[in-house]
């Protein structure tokens, strides 16, 4: 998304008279739409639960990058590091995962026990197509050895179970209680996303910011 901020009109006097102090003007006209912008963005990433990389993977270039070069033209982009993931969640497309590989989705035994986060790899550090931090399956099989793999549906889904011995409501890998199985893990090859964002409405939002800013410029 691109904010450009043009000042039309008789320029001549202004060349001449004032052009340092609008051109500043106007870059900080971009700069104040375009943070805005970034801002927004992040702060729906935010509020869907989309985690801390993927809210960090919203960036800022203003140009000219030099902020002594001035010019009646300055423009601010506002981009994505995770494009492919952000329009999947602003379009509500399908989304599937690389090299016939699984996605991990925690289920509630595995919340409950702390493996639907990575303690060893910090969040936001890379940006796939799950967050790591959503899935710690290494934890899961130290603590209770292999996961038995169980296809269900057509083959689209699958779980990795636990076996083990209850206790209570403790599940252990060996010793005294009776034998049981739980399902920790969902694995899916494809999921359709929610639409959890709306792009076109923050673009349309930091344009208005940007001619009100601009319209304050002018009317100095």
């Amino acid at each position: 998304m691109k904010i450009v901020g043009r000042i039309s009109g008789d320029l001549k006097e202004l060349m001449h008279t004032r052009f340092d102090e609008i051109a500043d003007a106007a870059r900080a006209a971009v700069r104040s739409a375009s943070e805005g912008l970034q801002a927004e963005l992040r702060r729906q990433t935010r509020a869907a639960g989309l985690g801390n990389g993927l809210e960090k993977a919203w960036r800022l270039d203003l140009y000219p990058k030099v902020s002594r070069r001035r010019t009646l033209r300055p423009a601010g982009l506002v981009y994505s590091k995770a494009a492919r993931l952000h329009d999947a969640f602003d379009d509500g497309e399908m989304i599937t995962a690389r090299n016939a590989k699984w996605m991990v989705i925690p289920l509630p035994a595995a919340k409950a026990a702390g493996f639907d986060r990575d303690p060893h790899r910090r969040e936001g550090r890379q940006i796939g197509l799950i967050p790591p931090k959503w899935s710690n399956i290494d934890a899961a099989t130290a603590k209770f050895g292999a996961l038995r793999f169980v296809a269900i549906g057509n083959g689209a889904r699958a779980l990795l179970v636990a076996d083990g011995k209850a206790r209570g409501e403790t599940l252990a890998r060996g010793g005294a209680g009776r034998v049981t199985s739980i399902p920790l893990f969902l694995l899916v090859k494809r999921v359709r996303g929610r639409k959890l964002l709306d792009l076109a409405a923050a673009a349309k939002q930091a344009e208005a910011q940007l001619v009100a800013n601009l319209s304050n410029i002018l009317g100095r």
